[in-house]
């Protein structure tokens, strides 16, 4: 399946979510506006918003809040980004110059600061407290996630802590992001909410362990250690599967995990 098709059911929410964008980036600082229509060159498949988006109309109660929420997610993710390239002295994203390799490391982190402002601003004009609270937590625990990484980076980590760390980092934001589509703004408690959530962290999760052992390399072939197999490294991690693919069997768990090993098996939406 195809992003565009899994647009589909909420084209018209999409759509919205395009406009909110539009306006919450447009500025009259000309290296500023360089920057944003550099990134808007290469936007990734922009899976948080569409997330939003989808647990919105999935649970059938969709209003332009959601889009409000689903412009806030991707500016937050897009900051996360940039900050994470000066971290990490890393030259390039999505096989492009990173801001920080292609201006500086300054324009990079006050364009991070920018687009967290306007992050700020959009959950104000939401409105809705619980929705403050959510966000600020989430980025709470993803700054930890980061700050945890940056520790263990000259250390053997167990495979307990490696979970911490991506649950925190990454799998966190893609939970919140189903969290918020369930929303309903009115105080009342939302029946899928936690169901959704769930679903947004193991999918975080799962996505940054293919994306861990896709860093092997820069062609997004696995390259396992000498002498293993994608077998090996499956039953070694067994457990892991079942946690991350919940509540899959754990035989069809297995199945999924080798697959998402292979070589030629297709990249995950993210």
């Amino acid at each position: 399946m195809t992003i565009e098709q899994i647009k589909q059911p909420i084209i018209n929410e999409y759509s919205q979510f395009q406009e909110y964008f539009h306006r919450y980036t447009d500025t009259r600082v000309e290296l500023l506006d360089q920057v944003i229509e550099y990134l808007g060159q290469f936007p990734g498949k922009q899976l948080r918003p569409i997330m939003v988006l989808l647990a919105a109309k999935a649970c059938g109660h969709y209003e332009h809040r959601h889009a409000l929420l689903a412009t806030a997610v991707e500016m937050l993710h897009n900051a996360s980004l940039m900050h994470d390239d000066v971290i990490d002295e890393s030259d390039s994203r999505r096989n492009h110059d990173s801001v920080c390799h292609r201006w500086s490391n300054q324009v990079a982190v006050l364009s991070g600061d920018y687009f967290l402002a306007q992050v700020m601003a959009i959950v104000q004009e939401v409105g809705d407290s619980t929705i403050s609270n959510l966000l600020s937590h989430t980025v709470s625990v993803m700054c930890q996630g980061e700050l945890q990484q940056l520790a263990s980076i000259h250390n053997n980590i167990s495979e307990e802590s490696y979970i911490d760390i991506i649950g925190a980092k990454t799998a966190s934001l893609l939970a919140t992001c189903c969290e918020f589509g369930a929303s309903t703004f009115d105080g009342s408690e939302a029946p899928y909410r936690k169901a959704l959530r769930d679903f947004g962290y193991h999918y975080g999760v799962v996505f940054q362990i293919r994306d861990d052992i896709n860093d092997f390399n820069s062609e997004h072939d696995v390259a396992l250690p000498a002498g293993a197999s994608a077998e090996s490294l499956i039953n070694k991690h067994t457990q892991l599967a079942i946690e991350a693919l919940a509540p899959l069997p754990p035989s069809e768990a297995k199945e999924v995990l080798l697959a998402m090993l292979h070589p030629s098996a297709p990249q995950p939406v993210c």
